[in-house]
């Protein structure tokens, strides 16, 4: 396990950007649950971190939006809803008020 940050520095609604070795990661938190993606979005390498934030219709789920090409991916999954290539999503693991991340 690898530590990312303390839930107190990732107010809802937050993103933060972390390196991890060598690696990009792309921190959320939205309605209290919290999200790792690899920062580059699949198509172009587009910078995540940067990207629009939209619920999903039904309001359960949550999307980023690339801010390149507009490519949207689920936070939860990476799934990107028919185009190919989805996000690198990590598992994430809260111990108390700590933010940890598996590779």
């Amino acid at each position: 396990m690898i530590f990312l940050a303390k839930v107190a520095e990732i107010p809802d609604g937050a993103r933060k950007l972390i390196q991890v070795n060598g690696i990009s990661v792309a921190l959320f938190r939205q309605e209290g649950r919290f999200y790792a993606l690899n920062n580059a979005c699949p198509h172009r390498q587009g910078p995540l971190i940067r990207g629009t934030l939209e619920k999903t219709a039904e309001g359960s789920g949550c999307f980023i939006r690339c801010p390149m090409h507009g490519w949207r991916f689920d936070l939860a999954t990476g799934d990107s809803h028919g185009r190919p290539g989805n996000a690198t999503v990590y598992p994430l693991i809260r111990q108390n008020d700590e933010l940890y991340i598996e590779l």
